[in-house]
């Protein structure tokens, strides 16, 4: 396979596990022309086994690599790119980068401590709320965001609790998923 594939590009190499690590470097072995995408800050799948490692000794593995750094950021205000940096610099291993954002410096930003995710929901419903009552936005004007459907749960709770609609886009809300109808119904039966 190396003779087969000249060229090896690995995005999110930041995610990457032992074993596909060393794919890549059998494969790019004869070439040498391996280009891998990633940013070491954005590391999340160490529980599946990714290995940060890959990535921060990448330019000792394949030692002529070329390092380009991207560091303007375009979605986020600059409060935010300063609070995700201040966060960044803590970490022992990392690429250096110093990350900025030529968008406006936007709100400040609110950090709130939960002990479960039902008290998260809670948190985040009354904000909704009381942003509501004191005329800051309406209902439509605001957007969860969370990384799994299964967090949709907690969130669609709390806002029904406090009669607050919503709409779930890009998947179903929990409550709309066959299973949950099956059990609700079986519920309602007995």
């Amino acid at each position: 396979y190396r003779n087969r594939f000249q060229f090896v590009l690995v995005d999110e190499y930041q995610d990457t596990n032992f074993a596909q690590h060393l794919i890549v470097k059998q494969l790019a072995e004869l070439h040498h022309r391996v280009c891998v995408v990633g940013d070491d800050a954005q590391s999340i799948y160490s529980f599946r086994g990714a290995n940060i490692d890959n990535i921060l000794k990448f330019k000792s593995t394949f030692p002529q690599t070329q390092i380009f750094k991207l560091e303007q950021n375009y979605r986020s205000t600059q409060n935010i790119v300063n609070a995700a940096n201040s966060l960044i610099k803590k970490n022992k291993e990392q690429i250096f980068k110093e990350v900025f954002s030529e968008n406006e410096e936007g709100e400040k930003i609110e950090v709130v401590s939960a002990f479960s995710d039902f008290e998260e929901g809670l948190i985040v419903a009354n904000k909704i709320a009381r942003m509501r009552y004191e005329g800051h936005t309406g209902f439509s004007d605001v957007a969860i965001l969370y990384r799994t459907n299964a967090q949709s749960r907690i969130f669609e709770e709390s806002l029904r609790k406090k009669n607050i609609p919503y709409v779930i886009y890009g998947g179903l809300s929990f409550y709309q998923r066959k299973e949950i109808k099956d059990i609700i119904s079986y519920f309602r039966l007995i």
